[in-house]
């Protein structure tokens, strides 16, 4: 099959619009969003709100975490476990999952690896805990810090396993508390529970990642969220080009040839749908930049999460969040929540060359007034701007902007 040839501007369209920023509202506009995207990474460090908050503030109008809360813990619509990293899934998901809780030992979970070296010496810690969730309902590890037998520390290792592969599901939290509970008394008793087989489960996870991704790239390590090797992808990206499921791509400019699915293909070759110039801030693990080399390929832009380095090696900062306007990654926002003073400090606030103008600072603007309100937050301080006169030229635009 012969390749299509688009340009860098509709490639770079076509992965904005499909994020749908802004689009959602409510609750179930919160539903909507994670099934479009097909999973939201989960992560817990909270500067500011965590990742998965950010994603869904990024893309549903008026959201709110207890949203989430609801869906994951009232409603059971979506579900946490491994996706793209840990994740947030729509519950209709689960059933597939079920391959992996069953055969954990075929895949790597960073739980089970810390935990499958002592596990024969654990088997009666692992049944004292399944029997005390039994008898009394939903615990976290702390209802056993007193407990002789186990302990909190054994018992949040033995949670984190018996969520792993299956046993016991999140019931609810409380603060940062995780309260677990027996699946069957979870799930909702419409949810399809038949264990697919091996290759129905991978066959699922392809299509689901091509999916979430929207161009697909046969390099990444990612790659149908499955361990394979370098051969299995192309061997897996050429049947599908075969049976016309997926579309060879080039990309004006570029040497690599991206894939596209076929449903796909008159979204990204299309030339008439436009993006608004509406400033949105994107989280460090959000979907748009889970592939960094497509990223720095498509956009011209280069992301890396400094989280993990130390101060000295970090050029940008230490929870740096990508900005987006239409199309382009415009540039750089470094921002620390002061919950006690409820002060938004903004580190460092960096725009790329030729990116300064009056229209854009509104749009920042009311895309800063909106995520100050998101945190809480009555008070901004900006540190540092590139240029340095962003920043008294924001601040004036934040007085205006209702």
């Amino acid at each position: 099959m012969d390749s299509v040839l688009v340009s860098r501007e509709n490639a770079r369209r076509f992965l904005v619009s499909r994020q749908g920023f802004h689009v959602e509202k409510g609750k179930d506009g919160t539903l909507e969003t994670i099934k479009r995207l097909k999973c939201v990474q989960i992560d817990p460090v909270n500067v500011i709100h965590c990742n998965h908050h950010l994603v869904l503030h990024a893309r549903v109008s008026d959201y709110e975490p207890s949203y989430l809360d609801t869906l994951l813990y009232e409603d059971r619509a979506v579900f946490e476990y491994w996706c793209n990293e840990k994740s947030i899934i729509p519950i209709e998901d689960f059933r597939y999952f079920k391959y992996r809780m069953r055969n954990f030992m075929e895949f790597h979970s960073p739980f089970y690896e810390r935990f499958k070296a002592g596990r024969e010496q654990l088997k009666d810690a692992i049944s004292h805990v399944l029997a005390s969730i039994e008898a009394k309902g939903p615990l976290s590890a702390q209802e056993f810090k007193q407990d002789k037998k186990v302990g909190s520390k054994t018992a949040q290792r033995v949670l984190n396993f018996l969520w792993d592969i299956g046993k016991v599901m999140i019931h609810h939290m409380e603060k940062n508390r995780r309260y677990y509970d027996l699946v069957e008394r979870v799930l909702p008793p419409s949810t399809n529970i038949e264990t697919p087989s091996r290759a129905e489960y991978e066959s699922f996870m392809t299509k689901k990642y091509m999916r979430a991704y929207g161009l697909i790239d046969v390099r990444d390590w990612r790659f149908g969220w499955l361990d394979l090797k370098a051969s299995q992808r192309r061997l897996i990206v050429e049947e599908m080009v075969e049976d016309g499921r997926i579309h060879p791509v080039e990309i004006e400019g570029l040497r690599h040839i991206y894939y596209v699915l076929e449903k796909d293909l008159g979204a990204l070759t299309s030339s008439e749908d436009s993006l608004d110039e509406k400033v949105h801030f994107v989280a460090p693990l959000d979907n748009l930049i889970w592939n960094r080399r497509m990223v720095s390929d498509v956009f011209d832009f280069d992301y890396a999460w400094e989280i993990y380095k130390p101060p000295e090696k970090r050029l940008y900062g230490y929870y740096v969040l990508p900005i987006v306007q239409g199309s382009r990654f415009v540039g750089r926002i470094d921002p620390k929540l002061d919950r006690r003073s409820q002060t938004m400090v903004i580190n460092s606030l960096l725009v790329e060359e030729g990116q300064f103008s009056e229209a854009f600072v509104y749009e920042l603007a009311v895309a800063l007034r909106r995520f100050l309100k998101f945190h809480n937050a009555s008070r901004i301080k900006i540190v540092r701007t590139k240029p340095n006169e962003l920043g008294a030229a924001l601040l004036s635009r934040l007085n205006l902007v209702a």
